[in-house]
């Protein structure tokens, strides 16, 4: 019996080797190995001239003398296998390979139909389970589609017996080239000497030793046989004959070709791969690249804009104190006007009420300019491709966008603010406006009225110009002696509240992209990360390249050593 499991633990191996590798269409030639081991059929094949009765040995084999037809007409002849089975059935192929249970009322026709099974329940049959029994078309019919059955089976026979007729006296030319051709693929060849039942024994020999003779001559060393259908033991002949071919020999050929080939493939493959691979980390390498100089472009920026607030605080403070001091000046005849009436608790409204709306206005501008100042510092447009740059651009338009709109509106007041935090989307946001309205409510409110109500230099002032009845001496004396005083007073106030306002703009930007920040650190080290795994997958793949073509080199020598019959 066949072990057909001897090349398990190899396929396997090698299925193992083509699992590390993807892209590679594998399968197909691994399917096409363990197909050939799980149904390989050994055939035993009988060929010979038309007529020289390779039928009629077989009915012998079989135990069924009218089985096969014999001396069929060379039109009509057509390959007939016979396999053992305990459950008899009979199916025709025809030349498309379309299989059909044999109707025995019908003629099948060697035009139409490739070639016949019997599976058998015969026990001759079952003692040669290994093999597959072909009975083919003469091979000197002279008819094309016997000579394409022939064909088809020469790359496939893993035996012969090829049967002569004692009448040609020996091996003539046409089976001696038969002969020839079919060693091509198999040196498991016997010859039958037929018929010999016609004539004496001594005559079967002599036609027998010429066969070796020739066969020898032409350097083939096969065994020849003299036999007949008559033969009273001719059954058991065939069955130690056929028994006599290494079955398990014929498997293991088809088996180490196949295989051999297979791995010859496969070490080529992988020779290329292991000189052709290349490690790939640019996208890692271009990633990690870009958040850098993204992390260092955000942290410069707010570096840069804390510089420039400190370098532009002075100005921005005479700005604000400028505007508040012609202000003043400009209203300097609604004061007078109050004081010379009398009122004095009017003047100081009118003072109030011309500071405040300035010192919003002003704070509202200082605080739109650091906004617009910081949006532009953050478009990041060019320093990054792809979404990164447009995210944080349009973070910033829009935020800005947003804070400025709040400011615009004059939205100080706590009622304004919670109607926002009832609709905001983003809480950092809502920080940055709730800033702004703690610098109107909080700071600008109650050192305003500290500034102008509750500085005694300031009253005394106005009280010693109260009842003056000089409208041009008071006013002159408000531009050059009051107004003075007030911005004195107010000075360290609006540096205060400037400063205050620039930098919670800042600091509210800042807070609002750390968590950008913080994610292009986690983006920087997931980059670092992932370029190391891929560093040590593929340092691990080049060592599993040497260690399967290692392997590879290992199966093709123990495969040569089989085909060498060490």
């Amino acid at each position: 019996m066949v072990n057909k499991s001897a090349y398990d633990k190899m396929i396997k191996e090698i299925e193992e080797i083509y699992s590390h590798y993807e892209g590679f269409d594998f399968e197909k030639s691994l399917n096409r190995i363990e197909n050939l081991r799980d149904n390989f059929d050994i055939k035993l094949m009988l060929v010979g001239h038309f007529n020289a009765g390779k039928s009629s040995l077989l009915n012998m084999l079989i135990g069924r003398p009218n089985f096969l037809k014999e001396a069929q007409m060379p039109q009509t002849a057509i390959a007939t296998e016979l396999v053992y089975d305990e459950t008899e059935s009979a199916f025709a192929y025809d030349n498309s390979g379309n299989k059909a249970v044999i109707d025995f009322g019908k003629e099948y026709s060697v035009q139409e139909y490739d070639h016949l099974v019997y599976r058998i329940c015969s026990e001759n049959l079952k003692k040669v389970s290994d093999f597959t029994i072909v009975d083919t078309p003469g091979f000197d019919a002279n008819i094309e589609t016997h000579a394409k059955a022939l064909a088809s089976y020469i790359g496939i026979g893993s035996a012969y017996l090829v049967v002569v007729d004692q009448e040609k006296g020996g091996i003539d030319e046409t089976t001696l080239e038969f002969i020839q051709e079919i060693s091509n693929y198999s040196t498991q060849i016997a010859v039958l000497i037929n018929k010999c039942d016609k004539i004496t024994t001594n005559t079967a020999e002599s036609i027998a030793k010429s066969a070796r003779d020739t066969l020898e001559t032409h350097g083939f060393n096969y065994n020849v046989y003299t036999v007949s259908k008559r033969d009273e033991d001719i059954a058991n002949k065939l069955i130690d004959i056929i028994s006599s071919f290494n079955a398990q020999a014929a498997f293991d050929k088809v088996m180490v070709k196949m295989l051999k080939s297979e791995l010859d493939s496969s070490e080529k493959i992988l020779s290329v791969v292991q000189k052709k691979i290349f490690l790939d980390t640019f996208d890692l390498d271009a990633d990690i690249a870009v958040y850098s100089r993204l992390e260092e472009q955000l942290t410069n920026t707010f570096e840069t804009k804390r510089e420039e607030a400190k370098e532009e605080l002075d100005n921005t403070v005479q700005e604000v104190t400028d505007r508040v001091r012609s202000t003043l000046i400009a209203r300097a005849e609604s004061v007078v006007e109050a004081l010379l009436s009398g009122n004095q608790a009017a003047a100081e409204a009118i003072i109030i009420e011309t500071v405040r709306p300035i010192m919003l206005a002003s704070m509202k501008d200082i605080s739109i300019r650091q906004i617009d100042s910081v949006t532009d510092s953050l478009d990041f447009t060019g320093l990054v491709n792809g979404s990164e740059g447009v995210d944080l651009s349009s973070v910033a338009v829009n935020i800005a966008n947003n804070i400025k709109d709040i400011i615009v509106e004059g939205t100080f007041e706590t009622k304004g603010m919670e109607k926002h935090n009832r609709n905001k989307k983003n809480p950092t946001l809502y920080h940055v406006i709730a800033g702004i309205a703690a610098i109107a409510t909080d700071i600008i409110a109650p050192w305003l009225e500290i500034a102008i109500i509750l500085l005694p230099d300031v009253i005394n002032l106005l009280q010693k110009m109260f009842g003056e009845s000089d409208a041009e001496a008071t006013k002159h004396r408000f531009v050059n002696n009051v107004v003075p005083q007030i911005m004195n007073k107010m000075y360290p106030q609006i540096r205060q509240n400037v400063e205050a306002t620039t930098k919670m703009v800042l600091d509210e930007y800042e807070k609002l992209l750390a968590d950008k920040l913080e994610s292009i650190k986690t983006n920087i080290a997931d980059a670092q990360n992932k370029k190391e795994k891929k560093i040590q997958e593929f340092e691990q793949y080049k060592r599993n390249i040497v260690d399967d073509i290692t392997v590879v080199k290992h199966m093709i020598d123990e495969l040569g050593r089989i085909k060498n019959g060490n």
